[in-house]
């Protein structure tokens, strides 16, 4: 399947990357030429050769600028540094930002740009204070971060969850659900693992009252998987909340029904201390 077509920026990312990797290798080569003793290659014959080096490796023309091999050679910064230098955040950060949007996506609440440029505010504004522009960064940054960052990020327009749900349940996202429920419950928010006392499961159902009606055989119809039968029952519903602890203890249901007051009877014939 062919990949997507790089966009500009990413394009001409990749070129400075390819560039600066060149010019790397053209400047230790010239500095180890620098070391020999007798006659030496100068910076414009250093950047011919590892021109055409490189040419017979990957088939790609790539032209060194020999002021540029000299100026780094004796120290200087290349472009790529200098702008490194002017980015609101570190490359730690940044990755934090990377992961951080990946993961809000996994969970069903990708970040739009206006969620993305708040979470970059609020990094960069913890490291660099009063330094950094109360309007945060430009209109367009999250834009060209995500065009940097391809490889691992890219914008989609939004499906509600509730019309893949049929298409959801499945052996791939079930692996995936456990997955990360397994990574949260290892290292929880702190880096440790959660006890199993304070891992709860709860579920709750609901039924109707039908005046002590005890259930009864019927006759039905073959393949149904249930027969209802009409009780004499009103249409209030009664809630019922269970809740089990992970190692092994459970807490008293919570039964929740319409009343305009609390009866004291209710705790009467209860033997689970229902509240």
């Amino acid at each position: 399947m062919p990949g997507r077509a790089l966009s500009a920026t990413k394009k001409a990312q990749n070129e400075r990357e390819e560039y600066n990797k060149v010019m790397t290798r053209a400047v230790a080569e010239y500095q180890a030429e620098q070391a020999k003793t007798g006659k030496k290659r100068g910076l414009r014959a250093v950047c011919f050769d590892i021109q055409k080096q490189y040419l017979q490796e990957t088939g790609k023309v790539i032209s060194l600028n020999h002021n540029t091999l000299n100026n780094l050679a004796k120290g200087g910064r290349s472009i790529s540094e200098f702008n490194a230098e002017k980015r609101w955040l570190l490359d730690a950060e940044e990755e934090n930002i990377i992961e951080y949007t990946l993961d809000r996506a996994s969970r069903g609440f990708p970040l739009d740009h206006k969620q993305l440029k708040a979470a970059v505010d609020d990094i960069a504004r913890a490291r660099l204070g009063d330094d950094f522009p109360e309007s945060g960064v430009g209109e367009q940054w999250t834009g060209r971060f995500i065009e940097r960052h391809s490889d691992r990020l890219h914008m989609y327009g939004t499906r509600g969850l509730d019309k893949s749900r049929t298409q959801a349940v499945n052996e791939t996202t079930n692996a995936a659900w456990y997955e990360m429920l397994g990574t949260l419950l290892k290292t929880g928010d702190d880096g440790k693992p959660i006890a199993p006392e304070c891992i709860w499961g709860v579920d709750e159902t609901g039924f109707q009252p039908c005046h002590g009606v005890a259930p009864q055989k019927v006759v039905g119809p073959t393949g149904a998987k249930v027969q209802y039968q009409a009780v004499d029952g009103n249409r209030e519903n009664i809630t019922v909340l269970v809740t089990i602890g992970a190692d092994g203890t459970s807490i008293p249901p919570a039964v929740i029904f319409k009343g305009k007051a609390y009866q004291a009877k209710w705790l009467q014939d209860n033997p689970t201390n229902a509240m």
